[in-house]
């Protein structure tokens, strides 16, 4: 198979010497339909993934890597490392680290990343025996079990006195949850590069023998589905439906089977911020808030509310009112100058914000990057009163919120 590494926003050439073949671009075309809308952007004989990161395979001839691009001279290892450690903070693919996924050793694919952190949760569980719930099942047998049905009995065994119609509960192992386990298994034994990968895949499915799998149709369960004696399972059951939501066979797609494992990095930058500067926010007696408070900007001459605004984070007080409103941007800024960057319709947002809640307090976050760093502090001039701005860059790995920290307690 062959494997395209490529990074968010940037252009992947087309022809007979270029990153893909007109082949594989018309088979990554063909296997649009089935993606996230606006992912990709073509041009003449060159096309792109917008904001989104992780890993899209077609058939088993092509599986294309897309990264982050923050820093301008990292390695592809070093981009892994980023996308993980903010998939693992947000919560999208938990207990994830770098360290964990070995990405220092050697070039590590990522969905084999994904697939090796998968069995690991999984291995460490299956310690503990495979999840088993009872069934009630109805059989015939030569002694009581359970309890007799009568109206069966006198149906089937007025004749057959020593056969029993039983109805009792069985415990098995054939459940919806470990099927759904089973099924992204199989669904992993095609998407892994290495031979050994795959063989330690086989060598996890023999626990399930007997155990059916998940068929088109069926309701995957979700963590919230598990009882109390199986939420042990719940990050496992969290990352098996990620695994199996991004496979496709599809019409749309030409009847080629496409797998996606995509993560919008807009989204995915504002639940990293969130989960980073909750804590504080905590310590400070405010309550941190996502997409909301949701307030409209006008009404119509009937009285229905036009324009619906919905700040990325806002910071209440104990009245739930909103002290600051937080706009989260992944978007590289000139090195140079990164505040003669900033985009006027960013700016114009915050100042709507700030006039629509009466806020006095706004801010932009970018991913710290090659040339921003630290913060910087502008006025916004309101027509009725001036708006304090406060430009930060957010550290994306390792520990590093110092910064963030204090200027979020300097900041309200």
């Amino acid at each position: 198979m062959k494997l395209v590494s490529a990074v968010e926003h940037g252009w992947l050439s087309i022809g007979n010497e270029g990153d893909l073949t007109a082949q594989e671009a018309d088979a990554l075309a063909t296997a649009e339909s089935v993606l996230p809308k606006n992912c990709l952007e073509w041009s003449r004989n060159r096309v792109k993934f917008r904001q989104f990161c992780g890993v899209v395979q077609v058939q088993q001839v092509l599986q294309i890597e897309i990264l982050p691009k923050v820093f301008p001279h990292q390695t592809p290892e070093q981009q892994r490392t980023t996308l993980i450690e903010m998939l693992d903070t947000a919560g999208d693919i938990e207990g994830l680290s770098a360290q964990q996924a070995g990405l220092g050793t050697s070039n590590h694919r990522l969905l084999d990343v994904f697939i090796r952190h998968f069995l690991r949760l999984l291995e460490a569980q299956l310690q503990q025996g495979l999840l088993r719930d009872y069934r009630d099942v109805e059989d015939m047998l030569d002694q009581v079990r359970g309890r007799i049905d009568l109206i069966r009995q006198q149906r089937e065994n007025l004749f057959k006195p020593q056969r029993l119609a039983c109805r009792f509960n069985e415990l098995v192992v054939d459940i919806p949850v470990n099927r759904l386990l089973h099924t992204a298994l199989l669904c992993m034994t095609h998407l892994a590069s290495s031979p050994m990968l795959r063989q330690h895949i086989q060598s996890v499915r023999m626990r399930f023998g007997g155990i059916g799998v998940i068929h088109k149709g069926d309701h995957l369960p979700r963590a919230d589905d598990l009882n109390r004696m199986q939420r042990r399972y719940a990050s496992v059951v969290d990352l098996a439906r990620l695994f199996i939501d991004g496979q496709y066979l599809d019409a749309r797609a030409g009847h080629q089977q496409v797998y996606s494992l995509l993560f919008d990095m807009n989204q995915l930058f504002e639940r990293f911020v969130a989960v980073k500067l909750r804590p504080t926010v905590r310590k400070m007696g405010l309550r941190l808030m996502e997409q909301g408070p949701r307030k409209y900007l006008g009404e119509d001459d009937s009285g229905k509310g036009r324009l619906l605004m919905r700040p990325d984070i806002s910071l209440l007080d104990e009245l739930n009112r909103p002290v600051a409103i937080l706009d989260t941007k992944w978007k590289l800024l000139e090195s140079s100058n990164p505040l003669a960057s900033l985009s006027s319709a960013d700016l114009y947002q915050l100042s709507t914000y700030a006039s629509a809640y009466r806020c006095d307090q706004v801010m932009l976050l970018y991913p710290e990057q090659s040339g921003f760093r630290g913060e910087y502090q502008m006025s916004l001039n309101l027509v009725d009163r001036p708006v304090k701005l406060t430009v930060l860059a957010m550290p994306l790995c390792g520990e590093g919120l110092s910064l963030p920290v204090r200027t979020i307690e300097a900041f309200v």
